[in-house]
């Protein structure tokens, strides 16, 4: 984009992005924006331009004439009933119910801009699509049904309301029941059918295979690396000129510093490693945190960055990983390997045995990881039963280490960051790709060693941005919604507890010191569940807003550049911007135009990640309880609807039983309690009672699980 050329006038592009990203009531006309952003002396011919770029892009969209409306952009989340929701890309803002009728052919994951109606007294706030400005994927994945002469396939994805019709001339040699990929022609307005066509056949319903590659077209996963990519990694320089490079570019060596990289089992892309060397006064520190200098391999505007930033991060599905970066840096280049020179930026923080820091300094660096060690490994040193003679040097290190994430860790909590540690589920595969084994995984203190490492060194590179007041991109955790606040009141009075203070007024000290009081209890696990579902999700942002979970003014990503574009792209703008921290007005105004965009385009792909991930995880999930069908197990009610109630596992399986399965009494749902309450006999089940279930079916389409309660 081409802006008119005078220096003594402010450039256009920042007071644009500005002006357009204040919250308002209404739509700004042509001449408002032109009265806000032109100065005198100034060609409106650059604006018309950016403008333009923006409609395209659709970043912003031409919202009609009605007067006195408000709009508002977001992100559909569909319903099958047929109703919707609208995730707004505005921070803070409450989900907006869209009624079907109003969706205007909108479906699951579209962009879109909304009209806000009145507020219904008691009901929450409802819109209405004025505009598609980006359609979420014109692919998805179903069941193949034919009627006489007509064939349509049911999507899988329950936020769909209805079948696509697809033409039977591309259904040769498939039959009714298979599992399909459809690529849309037409979506449709309301009421109108949309049109398809098949594009690939996956295999029979119920087959695994079949469902294990829908997972692929459900959420539009990448693929293989296009050839533009393999072609420009051919032209990077290989391993053997590490050195060399490193000597050219005048980057400190620390080949000869006892570094270690701490990761699990089966890692093969090594982001990060670490140092912790005693300082010059008793009790200091020197701690060094080296992430992979991926920012050196990756031009930016080429294609390897193009394809980085498309893709946004890696996905991690049970089965396999899904690289943001190909093999090659992946896991050779760009992974700081044990006993492999590999560039990298350096972050040295002074700091004491409390936890205190000092000061920090980044540069670009040369290492040589002396040991690659896996979690287990750390727990066996820090638990004493992995000591074995000669190993007694790396074992006082990670000790050290040891003390002082704890002190880190103690500091976050007194300032009042969430201990919101939560168990994952481990799922282990056979050869052929089946669930053999589900177990619950809680984060030990390997893990948190290494969490609380890169916490600091993400706050200190925030710190640098903020303070020195230069284009970046953070990590931002908004305060959360009041609405939701006061529902988690309500659900926790019922199991027994209560959060003192207004729900617009709550700190995180008083969150915190609720979790204290549920720790060792049988609701600790569901009270967590509950007051993460309650909080904001953390997105990216071009602007500091602060991050409430860990209770940092200042926090951003920059530990992980091999799998997150937002990681790639800070370790870019530190190294432009040099220790001088000099950027030309020039730069600053591209930067500023297009940061909020990579934050808005690198928030939406992460949360893609994780719900084709949880999808992935469910189905595993699903495989596993289909060999446990007529089995009894003890869990937990977290969840409880006017249709029935969740219950989870001790290894994280989760399942539902239906309410018109309770037949012993005639049970009435209590929004507000949270609970079940049968009329006859007043048997009551709330959310954390303990229960004991028998395993019914399972179902390999949506990963749904099914219980019965055992009488």
């Amino acid at each position: 984009m081409k802006l008119k050329k005078n220096r003594k006038q402010p450039l256009l592009a920042p007071r644009l992005m500005r002006t357009l990203s204040r919250p308002r009531k209404r739509a700004l006309t042509y001449d408002q924006l032109v009265n806000s952003i032109i100065l005198p002396g100034e060609d409106r011919s650059a604006l018309k331009q950016q403008l333009g770029k923006l409609l395209s892009r659709g970043f912003i969209a031409a919202s009609g004439t009605k007067r006195g409306a408000s709009y508002i952009t977001g992100t559909i989340q569909g319903n099958r009933r047929g109703f919707a929701f609208l995730k707004p890309d505005l921070s803070g803002r409450e989900d907006i119910y869209i009624k079907a009728r109003h969706l205007r052919g909108a479906v699951h994951r579209d962009r879109v801009l909304v009209r806000l109606g009145k507020n219904s007294r008691g009901r929450r706030e409802e819109g209405e699509v004025t505009s598609i400005l980006k359609r979420g994927s014109n692919r998805l994945v179903g069941t193949l049904e034919r009627k006489g002469r007509r064939c349509y396939v049911v999507p899988d994805e329950r936020c769909l309301p209805q079948a696509v019709e697809v033409s039977a001339r591309d259904l040769k040699g498939t039959y009714s029941g298979e599992k399909v990929a459809v690529k849309i022609d037409h979506w449709g307005e309301a009421g109108q059918k949309i049109q398809g066509r098949v594009v690939e056949k996956l295999g029979p319903a119920d087959s695994i295979q079949a469902h294990q590659k829908s997972i692929r077209y459900k959420f539009n996963l990448p693929g293989e690396f296009p050839k533009e990519v393999i072609k420009e990694l051919k032209s990077l320089p290989g391993e053997d000129r590490i050195g060399e490079i490193a000597r050219e570019q005048g980057r400190r060596d620390l080949r000869d510093l006892f570094t270690v990289t701490i990761d699990g089992e089966t890692a093969r892309d090594f982001d990060d490693a670490i140092s912790l060397e005693k300082g010059p006064a008793p009790g200091r520190y020197q701690l060094g945190v080296h992430i992979a200098d991926v920012s050196f391999y990756i031009r930016e505007g080429g294609p390897l960055d193009k394809e980085a930033y498309n893709r946004g991060c890696s996905i991690y599905l049970v089965d396999r990983a899904l690289p943001m970066l190909p093999p090659l840096l992946s896991e050779q280049l760009c992974s700081l390997q044990a006993g492999k020179e590999r560039l990298a930026l350096t972050v040295l923080m002074d700091i004491n045995q409390e936890g205190k820091l000092f000061g920090y300094r980044y540069f670009p660096s040369v290492i040589k990881v002396k040991q690659r060690l896996t979690y287990r490994q750390v727990q066996s040193y820090l638990e004493n039963s992995g000591y074995s003679r000669g190993r007694e040097k790396i074992m006082e290190r990670i000790s050290n280490m040891d003390r002082l994430a704890g002190a880190l860790r103690e500091r976050r909590l007194q300032r009042g960051a969430l201990d919101l540690d939560l168990p994952e589920a481990e799922i282990k595969l056979d050869r052929r790709g089946y669930p053999i084994s589900i177990e619950r995984r809680n984060q030990g203190r390997a893990e948190s060693l290494i969490e609380e490492f890169m916490i600091l060194c993400n706050e200190a590179i925030a710190a640098h941005f903020n303070q020195k007041k230069l284009p970046g991109l953070y990590r931002a955790h908004g305060v959360p919604e009041e609405e939701k606040i006061k529902a988690f009141k309500e659900a926790i009075s019922f199991l027994g507890y209560q959060l003192p203070g207004k729900p617009g007024q709550i700190t995180q000290h008083q969150l915190n010191q609720l979790l204290a009081r549920s720790k060792g209890q049988k609701e600790e696990r569901l009270l967590k569940y509950l007051l993460l579902r309650s909080l904001a999700q953390a997105r990216y942002s071009a602007a500091n807003e602060g991050h409430f979970g860990l209770a940092s003014p200042c926090y951003t990503h920059f530990t992980a550049p091999i799998r997150r574009y937002p990681d790639l792209m800070v370790h870019r703008l530190l190294s432009e911007y040099g220790l001088a921290a000099n950027i030309s007005a020039k730069r600053r105004s591209f930067l500023q135009s297009r940061l909020p965009e990579i934050a808005r385009h690198s928030s939406e792909r992460e949360r893609l990640a994780m719900e084709a991930e949880r999808a992935d995880e469910d189905l595993a999930k699903a495989l596993y309880m289909e060999n446990k069908i007529g089995e009894e197990f003890s869990g937990i009610i977290s969840g409880i609807t006017n249709f029935g109630m969740f219950v989870e596992l001790e290894n994280t399986v989760e399942g539902m039983i239906p309410l018109s399965d309770l037949d012993d009494d005639y049970y009435v749902y209590m929004e507000k309690q949270a609970s079940l309450i049968g009329k006859r006999r007043r048997k009551i089940y709330r959310m954390g009672d303990e229960v004991r279930v028998r395993v019914e079916r399972t179902s390999r389409r949506d990963g749904n699980i099914t219980f019965s309660l055992v009488k």
